[in-house]
């Protein structure tokens, strides 16, 4: 497997202590024209991975796992995302961790999403589709309602046919993931 790039840990400068009902607020590090040494390597990162891309045409879809909760998928993919779309491309994240939801927290949980789109409860995909406020070519499919069978529905012919569809509307299409040894959904 190819090396693309290496992201130095991350912590925000000031942590904010939250209540007991407050969530952390989820944002996108990445900027336009920011020169530090994150957003270096997001953009070292970004290089390398349009570089990969231009000799795989059909590869700009990615999805982001690990072995472990909580050890950054959530991040990489937005920040990878915003660094992406600052260049002009056109991406789109795909909340794929329906238990969890993290990605969705970028865009406020919205209570329809992918979940509703693969259980046929919502038959337009672009009902789905959410902008992202900071980075106007960076869109999002949060998962909607939380189902009790994720597993089943991404494995439905629907999910491959829904990637299909976004591999041509966009130029990256990056799937946030749950744990590869946690849960069956990413296999």
């Amino acid at each position: 497997v190819p090396f693309i790039g290496e992201i130095p840990f991350y912590r925000p400068k000031e942590k904010k202590k939250l209540g007991k009902n407050e969530k952390e607020e989820k944002k996108i590090i990445v900027r336009d024209g920011s020169r530090d040494l994150i957003n270096e390597a997001f953009r070292v990162l970004r290089t390398n991975l349009e570089f990969m891309n231009d000799k795989e045409k059909d590869s700009n879809v990615i999805l982001l796992t690990s072995f472990n909760p909580g050890s950054g998928k959530t991040f990489l993919a937005m920040n990878i995302g915003a660094s992406l779309a600052v260049k002009g491309k056109r991406v789109l994240v795909i909340d794929g961790d329906m238990r969890h939801g993290s990605t969705s927290g970028y865009v406020g949980s919205p209570k329809i999403g992918l979940s509703d789109y693969l259980s046929h409860g919502v038959d337009n995909v672009e009902e789905i589709i959410v902008k992202e406020g900071s980075c106007k070519t960076l869109d999002i499919i949060p998962i909607g309602s939380t189902p009790p069978n994720p597993t089943e529905l991404l494995h439905d012919s629907r999910f491959g046919e829904l990637i299909a569809y976004m591999r041509e509307k966009y130029d990256y299409v990056l799937i946030d993931c749950p744990p590869l040894d946690i849960v069956a959904d990413t296999q």
